[in-house]
C-alpha cells in the first residue's frame, strides 16, 4: 500500500538512519498436515478507512467472524498472524481476552525500502477448537502511524488462519510455509515438494496472507502464479491480486491486508506431480508475504518417523547398544510391512538387532529390520535394539543412521532418518557444561517436571541461521548454579568439523549479545582441540545470575530480554561446538549439520523459457546439442553458496527430473503431451548428462542434452547414495548427511527446437540406365548425391521432410504448435548453392509446384506430401510436332526444407545434408499403328516413354521401370473419326473399349483391349491417350478393312 514520493522517501530514510536493518525472513515450510483436510479464515485491519478517505484512520480494536468450519472438533490447527507499521516491534497482542506472543522463531521485521514493518503469529489452536465458528476479537497491537501516513504506508491488523478436516474434502496435504518478505519490483518463487499429486488429480487449495497490498497501485503487474497459471477470481482481477481485498471472507476493505484462497484443478495440478511452484510478483506496489498455504490433492499417505539413542558410550572391542523407536504419525493407518534400514559403518560390528514384532536381518553392514503388522495411526511401536561392537582400532567419530520406509507415501520426510555420532574411546569426556535450549533452574536434573530446560539434541539447523543456545554447568549431569552471587567465567569457544572433515575457509560466529566472537576455523576431523590449539578463540567473560547454573547475556536486564548466545555458520557439513572455561572444564553440542537452504539451479544465459511456458519461447539450442547448467548449494539469505558443500566423505551429487513445463492454463504445450495420457502429461522426461565436482559449492554441467523439443521444467534434488538406493532402491532422493533432502527450484529451459530436417524423395519409378540417374562415386559420399528414383516432368511424386535433432533422433514432438510452416525449394546439389529450374526454354525455367508445407501436415516429426517438378510448356512433345526434336534429357532435382522466415531457421542444409533428389524426365505416350480384324476384339499395346540418352544416342525410351502409371480406358483413350480406306467408298468403323481393360502400366506396358466392332467394319482412324496430363500421347493409326485396286498381289522389284 505504500506510496512513495521523493520527498518523503528520502526524510524517512534519514530518520530511520540510525536503526538497525532488519533483514526479511525468507518463506520457508513451518508445518505440514495430511488427511481430508482444506483451509478458511477471517481477518481484520486496523484501518477504518481507505487511502483516498484517511489513510492514518484506525481503530483499536477489531471484531473478525469465522465460519465454515463444520465442528470444532475438527479443527486441525489455528494460527494468529498480526503485522504492524514502526520501529517498534509488538509481538505480543490480545486475542479474543487472551493474551497471546508470538514464540522467537515466529518473530519478524522487515525494513521494507526504508519504512519498519514487523509481524507476529502464534498458534491458537486450543482457543478455536474450543469456541469453533463464531466471532473473535483481538487488539492491544500497537503500530506507529505519523511516519506512514504521508505515504499511505499505515499498516495494522489480524489474519486468522484455520485447518480443519472434513469428509467431503479429497486426501490432501497441507503445508504452511511462513516468513516475512517484501516484494516490489520483485518476485518471490517458492518451489513446493512432499506431495505426490493422484490419478485423477482432484482438486488443491493455495492461499497467502500477505500485507500492505494496495488497489489502487497494482499497474497491472501483481500477480500469483501456481504452477504458471495466473490466480484470479471476481474479487481478485488480472494483475491486481494484493488489492486489499480478501476473498477468504469475502471483505472488499480488507486495507493493507489480503488473505485470499483459490482452488486449482486439472490441468494447474495433474496426476504424477511430485511439486510444484508460486510465483509472487509486484510492481510499485509493496507487499509483504507472511504465509502462504498450499493443499495438493494426494494419494494415500501418512508421516512415519524414527529416532535412534545411543545407550551408554563407544569403547573399542566392547558392545554397544543402539534404541531404534519407529512411529506413525498418521493420519492413516500403514497396512506394512515397514523397514527400517541403515548401513553400518566399517568401524562397527553387527551383534543382532531385535524387537517384539520385529524381524532383523543383516547382509554384510546393511541392517534390515521389517514389522510386517497393521501400524494404526499415533502409535509407537515397540522399540528395536541394536547391538554393534566399535572395532579394536577404532577411533574419532563414529556416525550411524537408520532411515524408515513403507508402502503409504510419506508426507514428511524430515523425520524418516535419524543419526547418531558419538566419539570412541580416550576422545570421549565428562562434560561440566552443557549446552541447553533454556535457562535452567538449579539442582533439577533434565525431565523433571520443574526443569523447564533441555540438553541441546538437534541433528540439524539451517547454515547462517542462529542456533539460541545457553551455557548450563552441570555436576553428575544435574544443572547446578555456580554461587549464589553473581558469577563471571572467562570462556573460549571452539568448532570442530566432521564431515567434511576440514574447513573451507569459513569461521562461525557466537554472538554474545554485548559482542560477536569470531571462532577460529574448526578443528579437523571432528577432534576436541587441545587447550593449547589455535582453534580455541580467547576468553569472554560469561555471566552467571546467583543462583542460575545456566548462562545470561551481559545485555539483558532481565530473563524476559534475549539473553540467550547464537551460534551462526555460514556453510554447511556435520560440526560441533565446544566451550572450555579457565579450570579446562568442557561442554559441547554433539555433532549436528548445518545444512544448506536450498539448491539454486541455473541454465546458461542463452535460456530464454518463459514461466509459464509457451510453445513460442525463444529458441534455446537445437535438441540434441549441449548446453550447460550449474547447481548452488545456497544457505539461508545468502546468495553466496556453501563452500564446503560436495566436500563430504561420500561427496553428495545432484540428480535432475525433468518433465513438461506447463503453459498459462496449467496444461502443457500440446505438441509435448499429445501422445500422452492427460493424466500423466506432466510423466518425466528424459535429460541427459551430470553435473562435475562442486568447487565452492557450485557444480557445472556442459553435457546436458534433451533430446527432443519444447520447454522442459528441470528440478534438483539431492541423489540418493548406493547405500540409500541399497536400502530402498525406489527412492527418489537423496539425504543431506542423513537429514532429509535439501529442496531445489525448479527452472523451464528451452525451446528446444530442430537442429535440421532431412528430406526424402521417391518417384513413381525406379531409374532405368536410360535416365542418366546421378550415383555416389563412393560409399563413403557425403551428401549422397544418388537419386535411385524418376519420374515424368509435371508426375507427382512422393516427398518426407522429417525433423532431427543433432543426435539423429526423430523429433516427434515437432507437430501441432512446435511445427512451423516449411517451404520446399529445388537444388541442382544436395547442400549446393545453385537452384534448379532447368530445363529452360527461352526465360522460362522448370517450376517446382506447391512449395509450401503447412505446419499442421507435420505429425510425429514427420510430413509427407506429393509434389511435382513441370518442364516448360514448350518443350512437351505434342502430336503435331512429332519431329519437334526439342525435348530436354533428365535433369536431377533436390529437395530442400526449410522453415518459413521468422521462425528457427531449421533447414535440410548443412554439411552432412540429407536433401533427397528425383530424376525428371519428359514423357509421352507410344501408341503403336496397328491392324484389326472387324469380328475379333484387339489388345493395343500403349508404352510410357521418355526422352533419354543410350550410347550417345537421344532419343524416346520406353519406361520400362514404369508399374505406376495408370489411366481410365473407358475416357482416356481417345479415337478421331474414321476416315475411309483408299479405295473405299465408305467409312464404317466404330470403335470401343473393352470393359476388361485394367487401365494400369506393368514394366513400362499398358494394354487397351478393343472390343471387335462387327462385320463389315471398315476403315481407320487415330488412336491416342488423353491422361495423365504428363504423358502426351503418340497418335498411331488403327486400321480395319481392306480394299485391293490392284491386280498385283506382290510387285517384288521394278528397275
Amino acid at each position: 500500500m505504500l506510496r512513495f514520493l521523493p520527498g518523503a522517501l528520502c526524510a524517512a530514510i534519514l530518520s530511520l538512519a540510525a536503526a538497525p536493518a532488519r533483514a526479511d525472513t525468507p518463506i520457508a515450510l513451518f508445518k505440514s498436515f495430511a488427511g481430508n483436510i482444506t483451509m478458511t479464515g477471517t481477518q481484520k485491519s486496523l484501518r477504518t478507512k481507505s487511502n483516498n478517505d484517511d489513510p492514518c484512520a484506525i481503530t483499536s480494536s477489531v471484531s473478525m467472524t469465522l465460519a465454515g468450519v463444520p465442528s470444532p472438533t475438527a479443527v486441525l490447527a489455528a494460527y494468529l498472524y498480526w503485522a504492524g507499521s514502526g520501529t517498534k516491534t509488538d509481538y505480543a497482542v490480545t486475542f479474543d481476552g487472551k493474551a497471546v506472543s508470538a514464540p522467537a522463531t515466529r518473530r519478524y521485521a522487515s525494513n521494507t525500502v526504508g519504512y519498519n514493518y514487523f509481524g507476529g503469529a502464534a498458534d491458537v489452536t486450543d482457543q478455536v477448537r474450543a469456541k469453533g465458528n463464531g466471532t473473535y476479537t483481538a487488539k492491544d497491537l500497537d503500530i506507529e502511524t505519523n511516519l506512514f501516513c504521508s505515504v499511505s504506508g499505515v499498516l495494522g491488523g489480524f489474519q486468522l488462519l484455520v485447518i480443519y478436516r472434513d469428509s467431503k474434502e479429497p486426501f490432501r496435504v497441507l503445508n504452511v510455509y511462513e516468513g516475512f518478505q517484501y516484494i516490489r519490483y520483485s518476485s518471490i518463487e517458492l518451489t513446493l515438494a512432499n506431495f505426490q499429486i493422484p490419478n485423477p488429480p482432484g482438486t488443491g487449495r493455495v492461499g497467502h496472507i500477505t500485507w500492505e497490498g494496495d488497489t489502487t497501485l497494482s499497474g497491472g503487474g501483481e500477480t500469483l502464479r501456481y504452477n504458471g497459471v495466473q490466480q484470479t477470481d471476481t474479487l481478485n482481477p488480472s494483475g491486481n491480486q494484493f488489492n486489499s481485498i480478501s476473498s477468504v471472507n469475502g471483505d472488499k476493505n480488507s486495507y493493507g491486508i489480503d488473505f485470499d484462497v483459490y482452488t486449482v484443478g486439472s490441468p494447474t495440478i495433474a496426476s504424477g506431480q511430485k511439486s510444484a511452484k508460486t510465483i509472487y510478483t509486484s510492481g510499485q506496489d509493496l507487499v509483504l508475504l507472511n504465509a502462504e498455504v498450499i493443499a495438493a490433492p494426494n494419494v494415500p499417505a501418512t508421516d512415519r518417523g524414527v529416532t535412534m539413542t545411543l545407550n551408554g558410550s563407544l569403547v573399542p572391542s566392547a558392545p554397544a547398544t543402539y534404541t531404534i523407536s519407529v512411529v506413525n504419525n498418521g493420519p492413516m493407518d500403514e497396512g506394512g510391512p515397514l523397514t527400517v534400514t541403515g548401513t553400518l559403518p566399517p568401524s562397527l560390528i553387527y551383534g543382532g538387532a531385535s524387537g517384539a514384532g520385529w524381524t532383523c536381518t543383516a547382509q554384510g553392514q546393511l541392517l534390515t529390520c521389517t514389522y510386517s503388522g497393521v501400524v494404526k495411526a499415533d502409535v509407537t511401536l515397540p522399540p528395536i535394539t541394536l547391538t554393534a561392537t566399535p572395532a579394536a582400532s577404532a577411533t574419532g567419530l563414529i556416525s550411524f543412521g537408520v532411515t524408515v520406509g513403507a508402502r503409504l507415501f510419506d508426507y514428511y520426510d524430515g523425520n524418516d532418518t535419524s543419526t547418531v555420532s558419538a566419539r570412541v574411546g580416550n576422545q570421549t569426556f565428562v562434560p561440566q557444561f552443557i549446552f541447553t535450549d533454556k535457562p535452567c533452574v538449579h539442582n533439577k536434573p533434565f525431565g523433571d517436571p520443574d526443569q523447564p530446560c533441555k540438553p541441546l539434541q538437534l541433528e540439524h539447523m539451517p547454515a547462517n541461521t542462529d542456533l539460541s543456545t545457553y551455557i548450563t554447568y552441570v555436576v553428575k549431569n544435574v544443572p547446578t548454579a555456580l554461587a549464589s552471587a553473581n558469577t563471571t567465567l572467562p570462556m573460549r569457544f571452539a568448532m570442530s568439523c566432521h564431515d567434511p572433515s576440514t574447513n573451507a575457509g569459513v569461521r562461525g560466529t557466537y554472538a554474545l549479545r554485548s559482542a560477536t566472537v569470531t571462532l577460529p576455523l574448526c578443528a579437523a576431523n571432528g577432534v576436541i582441540p587441545e587447550q593449547t590449539s589455535a582453534a580455541w578463540s580467547t576468553a569472554n567473560n560469561i555471566l552467571y545470575p546467583g543462583g542460575s547454573p545456566s548462562s545470561q547475556a551481559s545485555t539483558a536486564k532481565n530473563r524476559d530480554d534475549d539473553d540467550d548466545f547464537l551460534l551462526r555458520y555460514q556453510d554447511v557439513g556435520r560440526i560441533e561446538l565446544f566451550v572450555t572455561d579457565n579450570q579446562a572444564r568442557l561442554g559441547a553440542t554433539g555433532a549436528f549439520v548445518s545444512r544448506p537452504d536450498k539448491l539454486l539451479l541455473l541454465a546458461q544465459s542463452s535460456n530464454k523459457a518463459g514461466d509459464p511456458a509457451s510453445a513460442t519461447d525463444p529458441r534455446f539450442v537445437p535438441a540434441g546439442t549441449a548446453f550447460t547448467m550449474t547447481v548452488r548449494a545456497l544457505m539461508r539469505d545468502l546468495t553466496t553458496p556453501a563452500p564446503n558443500f560436495g566436500r563430504e566423505t561420500e561427496a553428495e551429487t545432484i540428480k535432475l527430473v525433468a518433465i513438461p513445463a506447463s503453459t498459462e492454463d496449467g496444461s502443457a504445450i500440446k505438441a509435448m503431451v499429445a501422445d500422452r495420457d492427460p493424466n500423466k502429461q506432466f510423466a518425466p522426461v528424459k535429460l541427459l548428462g551430470e553435473f562435475g565436482p562442486f568447487v565452492n559449492g557450485i557444480a557445472t554441467g556442459n553435457n546436458f542434452v534433451f533430446d527432443d523439443l519444447g520447454v522442459i521444467k528441470v528440478d534438483s534434488m539431492i541423489a540418493p547414495t548406493k547405500a540409500e538406493l541399497d536400502e530402498d532402491e525406489t527412492r527418489l532422493a537423496g539425504s543431506y548427511l542423513g537429514t532429509g533432502n535439501v529442496i531445489g527450484n525448479s527452472i523451464n529451459v528451452g525451446r528446444f527446437y530442430p537442429d535440421h530436417f532431412d528430406t526424402f524423395v521417391t518417384g513413381p519409378m525406379e531409374c532405368p540406365v536410360v535416365a542418366q540417374c546421378p550415383k555416389n562415386p563412393t560409399t563413403t559420399t557425403v551428401p549422397s548425391v544418388e537419386i535411385p528414383t524418376m519420374a515424368y516432368s509435371g508426375q507427382p511424386f512422393r516427398v518426407v521432410v522429417k525433423a532431427f535433432s543433432s543426435r539423429g533422433t526423430l523429433l516427434k514432438n515437432y507437430r501441432e504448435d512446435l511445427a512451423h510452416d516449411v517451404l520446399l525449394s529445388a537444388w541442382k546439389a544436395p547442400n549446393g548453392s545453385t537452384g534448379q529450374n532447368a530445363p529452360f526454354s527461352g526465360q522460362t525455367g522448370s517450376v517446382l509446384g506447391d512449395p509450401g508445407i503447412p505446419a499442421a501436415t507435420f505429425d510425429a516429426g514427420t510430413a509427407t506430401v506429393t509434389r511435382t517438378y513441370t518442364f516448360p510448356g514448350a518443350l512437351a512433345y505434342t502430336s503435331s510436332a512429332p519431329a519437334a526434336n526439342n525435348w530436354p534429357q533428365p535433369v536431377s532435382v533436390y529437395l530442400r526444407a526449410a522453415e518459413v522466415i521468422n521462425f528457427d531457421d531449421v533447414t535440410s542444409k548443412r554439411a552432412a545434408a540429407v536433401e533427397g533428389g528425383v530424376q525428371v524426365a519428359a514423357g509421352r505416350w507410344w501408341v503403336p499403328n496397328q491392324q484389326g480384324s472387324a469380328n475379333l476384339a484387339m489388345n493395343v499395346e500403349v508404352k510410357p516413354q521418355f526422352f533419354g540418352k543410350l550410347n550417345g544416342l537421344e532419343a524416346w525410351y520406353d519406361a520400362v521401370t514404369d508399374s505406376a502409371t495408370t489411366y481410365v480406358p473407358q475416357t482416356e483413350v481417345k479415337f478421331s473419326t474414321c476416315t475411309k480406306l483408299a479405295g473405299a467408298s465408305s467409312c464404317r468403323l466404330a470403335l470401343s473399349v473393352d470393359k476388361t481393360s485394367a487401365g494400369t502400366v506393368t514394366n513400362g506396358v499398358g494394354m487397351v483391349k478393343l472390343a471387335a466392332p462387327g462385320a463389315g467394319s471398315s476403315g481407320s482412324v487415330y488412336m491416342w491417350m488423353s491422361g495423365p496430363a504428363w504423358l502426351p500421347s503418340v497418335r498411331g493409326v488403327l486400321t480395319y478393312g481392306t480394299v485391293h485396286t490392284s491386280p498385283y498381289r506382290y510387285l517384288r522389284e521394278i528397275y
